[in-house]
């Protein structure tokens, strides 16, 4: 038994000598307006705000949490989240820990894919119901190294499933593509 945990501290010991702990986060925002003959129909505002840390285990892998905070207003999109029915405003949180892989690089930008796990839980203002939703996906970024202790981040679309509830509504989504609703623009810096 005592050779087990020595062997056990041994690895981790040599797993966290090689990582890298990096801390950065991300913003997105999305403005929508739908005008009939000039006349104003609908707008809708939505905004997140993600922290994160990581730990670079080494040139192609890297382990992560975000940790944040979204706000829409007057729709049923927050985050990439399809939410049913609609809201005047909501607030929610986010739970994002995911494995990033970088594929390529080329001078100072790397590729990757980040696949995850997403949860949220938000509240509709004047509403007593939640807002419970969670995703699965897989997100292409780009990095940029500016130098050797700070980058900037981008991520643009994914593949991936959600399932979000809000009041008697249910939603299941599969996404593939692009849209303006989940670009997000980042920074880190590495320790």
């Amino acid at each position: 038994m005592k050779k087990l945990i020595l062997t056990a501290l041994v690895a981790v010991a040599t797993l966290t000598a090689n990582a890298q702990l990096w801390v950065g986060g991300e913003v997105g925002y999305n403005h929508s307006r739908t005008t009939e003959h000039k006349h104003e129909l609908s707008k809708s505002n939505n905004f997140v705000l993600l922290p994160e840390v990581g730990y670079k285990l080494n040139d192609k892998f890297d382990v992560a949490v975000k940790i944040g905070y979204a706000h829409g207003e007057n729709g049923n999109d927050m985050l990439g989240f399809d939410i049913p029915g609609n809201y005047d405003y909501a607030n929610a949180f986010i739970l994002n820990p995911y494995v990033r892989y970088t594929f390529a690089k080329a001078g100072d930008f790397s590729f990757f894919a980040d696949g995850g796990f997403s949860y949220m839980n938000g509240h509709v203002c004047g509403d007593e119901n939640s807002i419970n939703a969670w995703q699965i996906a897989i997100k292409p970024g780009i990095s940029y190294a500016i130098s050797e202790k700070v980058g900037l981040v981008a991520h643009v679309g994914g593949i991936g499933y959600s399932y979000a509830k809000y009041d008697i509504y249910k939603t299941n989504g599969f996404d593939l593509g692009v849209s303006g609703n989940n670009i997000t623009f980042g920074a880190y810096v590495n320790f």
